[in-house]
This record gives structure tokens, sequence and C-alpha cells, in this order.
């Protein structure tokens, strides 16, 4: 008999200590996840069960398919963004059942979790139990169910309970920066971080822009531009409302892909238009006919040469983070990229590998809140003195979460790098504008979501061995040659406007 136990990383494993007595001899067990089952993990399984067998999510969907789950999600819901991500979430759940079961046409199946990008309805309608075990964090587990249990069934009472719950419309800003340019004010709501290098006009804080801001006094759009980013508009909210008298843009504060098939950006106001940072950022929002522009106060940055070091001594990864805000992005792609970097840790045993995860990783809608935990008890399994985590990640507090932190936070870890490694973090770029070469990595079998970048010829990676070929030729003249012919076209494209 083949059964299924499906679960994510917020299920703690020795749940399975209750459940071994539910597996015969000769069953064969598939443990399905949402995320990427490390060594150590596994071995703990192998311990557990005679016949078992690893899968994840990503093992049963394509790239075009989970493309189509976005699109199709878009098409069913274009006005409420919680509905559309409920929706992304479930067709991508359908899919990934549709697809298991071509490989094992009869299961037997049982529900261990339902977060972390599992839809429980899907998987229970078609014959799956649900089972409790123990969580990292219990106030994620069966929320849903919660909410109907006390709300009910109608769509009417849930959308009640997910407005209270985020309330995005009555969040005060903590902070707003206002700066004068050709007689207009502009009014940036929210924390700079990610933003200010990139401008050529001081902002400055104003206590009293700020009082009047969360009082509800706005500018009209011939007097004042109100800015923001996507990441301190989920924080602080947007409150100018929805009219033509008054102009409102938000700024890109990150790498773009322009291959993404995620639609979050078109959930925003009527009169909300976007800012690039030069063409590469505009591509997106080409790609889904949004409103955009170059930000006409850009500071154009430039990429310097790379100090390229006669030997690589510290490696720096930095991770990037996944949810369901897009079904092409699976919680196992991070996983993937942890294990790629622990085995190149042992091919070179002469190098410190620095792995920086994500802060934002821990959040409980997010990758989950043990991620990082299980990060490290991953690689104080391996027992590799060279294979260290970054000490300068940020805690994060679940009751005020930030999107958005210091950079002065990842310097600490550039300070030593050698050479940087990614998927596709904009903290790469910031590696660059230090003189420290990257490559992005892709171990995925979806999309290279930095395609903007290694289409003008920065190096990428997509296996182990790929990944050690960087390592040992960033030395070389040749390599660095074509590297230098990529930060011309990083710099040519930096001069160009709309």
């Amino acid at each position: 008999m083949n059964k299924v136990f499906l679960f994510t990383q917020n299920l703690k494993l020795n749940s399975f200590d209750k459940f071994k007595n539910m597996v015969c001899d000769n069953d064969n067990i598939i443990l399905l996840t949402t995320h990427y089952l490390f060594e150590n993990e596994r071995n703990y399984f192998k311990n557990l069960f005679k016949n078992v067998e690893f899968k994840c999510f990503a093992d049963y969907i394509t790239d075009e398919e989970m493309s189509e789950c976005d699109e199709s999600a878009y098409k069913l819901e274009n006005k409420d963004y919680l509905e559309y991500l409920r929706w992304i979430k479930k067709l991508k759940n359908k899919k990934i059942l549709e697809n298991l079961k071509k490989e094992f046409p009869k299961i037997k199946g049982y529900i261990l979790s339902e977060d972390l990008g599992i839809d429980g309805k899907v998987w229970k309608n078609k014959g799956f139990k649900s089972i409790r075990g123990e969580y990292y964090y219990e106030n994620s587990v069966h929320l849903l169910k919660r909410v109907k249990r006390y709300l009910g069934e109608y769509r009417i009472f849930r959308d009640i309970y997910y407005k209270l719950l985020s309330k995005p419309q009555e969040l005060k800003a903590d902070e707003v920066y206002v700066a004068q340019k050709d007689g207009k004010k502009y009014i940036f709501i929210g924390k700079m971080h990610r933003i200010a290098y990139r401008l050529n006009i001081e902002f400055k804080k104003s206590e009293d822009e700020l009082e009047k801001y969360n009082a509800g006094k706005f500018y009209p759009k011939e007097e004042c531009q109100y800015l923001t980013t996507l990441h301190e508009m989920y924080r602080c909210g947007c409150n100018i409302p929805e009219s033509e008298e008054y102009d409102i843009r938000f700024l890109q504060d990150g790498y773009l892909p322009p291959n993404h098939s995620e639609y979050g950006y078109n959930f925003v106001k009527s009169n909300v238009k976007y800012y690039a940072w030069d063409t590469l950022g505009e591509q997106l929002f080409h790609n889904k006919k949004l409103p955009v522009s170059i930000i006409p106060f850009r500071k154009k940055l430039y990429l310097p040469l790379p100090n390229f070091k006669k030997q690589i001594k510290t490696v720096l990864i930095v991770a990037s983070g996944s949810g369901d805000w897009t079904a092409v992005k699976s919680r196992s792609d991070d996983d993937l990229l942890v294990e790629a970097f622990a085995k190149t840790a042992k091919r070179f045993p002469n190098i410190k590998f620095v792995y920086r995860c994500h802060p934002t990783w821990v959040h409980p809608l997010n990758v989950g809140v043990n991620s990082i935990n299980r990060v490290a008890e991953y690689f104080s399994s391996l027992n590799l003195p060279n294979l260290v985590l970054s000490s300068s990640i940020p805690p994060e507090d679940l009751n005020n979460f930030q999107l958005s932190f210091s950079r002065s936070l990842l310097d600490e870890d550039l300070k030593n790098a050698d050479l940087v490694f990614g998927e596709h973090s904009i903290s790469m770029i910031d590696a660059a504008f230090k003189n420290i070469p990257f490559c992005s990595v892709n171990m995925t079998k979806r999309r290279n979501f930095f395609c903007g970048i290694t289409n003008m010829g920065f190096p990428h990676a997509t296996s182990l061995d790929e990944i050690s070929n960087v390592i040992e030729n960033i030395i070389n003249e040749d390599y660095q040659i074509r590297y230098l012919k990529a930060i011309e076209k990083y710099n040519e494209m930096t001069d160009m406007d709309d």
C-alpha cells in the first residue's frame, strides 16, 4: 500500500513517533512536503520506516503549470488580493495532487499540516484524512478551520475576518519623509532603508507631515506626489484616497524578475503608478501592462570594477524567500540552495562559506518560523568547520514584523566576502557596488528569476559542478574579462532612459 504523509516544516518531526504504528512493513511510505528535506531529516525517517520515498511539491508541477496557476487565479479574482492568493494556493495544490495520482493511482493519504502552502480542503476532497501533530507555530495550524467554526462557511464573513486581520487601510505610518524639487513637494511614507540610496534628492523626516498624513490630511497632485514602496505599503499602509485628485507612486525597492508570472502588482488603487530604477526594472511592469516610468530624480548607480582576489577565502551566500504570493516559487527552492552550498563546502574545505538566510523566512506565512533553525541544525549535523550561518541576520518580532532592513546589516557580511552567490537577491548587486564579484544560482526546475542580470553575461550556475567552476575560475584572466564585459552592459543599461 502506498501511504502518503503530507506536511510542512511547521510540523515537529517527532510527531511521527505516534504515527509509525499506522505503517506496516510492506507499506511504501511517501513523505510529501512543501519544503525539501535535508539529509539529517531524511536519516530520521530512514530509521523510522522500512520503505520510504521523499517527494516535495516542486517534483509534481512544472514551470508552465505553476505559471498557469498564477494566471488562472488572476482571471478568477482580480479585485480582492487575499482571495487571489487563496486561488493560487488552491490551484497549485490541485495540480500537484493530479500529477501525484498519475504516479501513484492508488494511495492512502494523511494530512499532517494545513499551512505553508498546503490547502487541506483540496486533499480532503480526494480522500486524505487529517491528523494532528505537534507544531512550531500553533496559531497558523488550521487557522481557516477555526475561522469557519466561528463565522461559518459564507464568504462575506470570511472577507470580514481577513479585513479585520490585515486592516491595510487603517494602518498608521510610523515615519514620513519630505523633499522639495522644482517647487513640488514629495512625501515618502514609511522607512527608506531600501530606496534612499537610489534617490538624488534629499528627504528629511517630518513629524509635522507624519501627523497630517495619519490625520487624513492630504495634498492634491498639483502640490504633492506621495511615494512609498511595496514593502512599506504592506507594512504601514497607503491611506491616500483612491481619487484622481491625488498622485501616488510605488517605487521599486529590489530586483524585479522581468519573467515573473505573479499579478500582485496589479492589486493597487487606480491612481497608483510605478517608478522603476532603470529600464531593466521597468520590464516587469511593461509585461503586466502597468503604468511605469523611471524615477525622475533617480541616482544613476554604476557598477565599479570588481576586486578579483588572487585566492578565494570567504564565500557569502545570500538567500531569497518564498511564500504563496506566486505559484512559481516553492518553499523547497531555498532548501535546494542550502544543500548545494553545504555540498560545495565539502568540496572546498579551505574556503569559509557563510550562509545568510533571509530574515523574513521566519514569518509563519512565508518559509516558516523554524526555517532558520532547520538550516542551523542541518549545518551542525554535517560538522563542517568551514560552513556557518551569518551572525548578522536581524531577529524578527512576529508582533511587529519587518519587511525591510538597514543595508548596514548586509554590510557586515560583505566585509570579508571575496565572492557572493545567490538566486535572485538584490544583495548580489549590493555586493557588486562594493567591488565584490557575484554569481547567481538556480538549482530548481523552474525559470531563472535573475535572467535580467544573467542575460548581460554575469556568471550563472545550475549545478554543483558549475558552482565549483565559478569558484575555481573567477581568479583566471579569461573569466574576469567576460565578467568585465557584463559590467559594461549593466552600466550601459543604467544610462538608458524611457
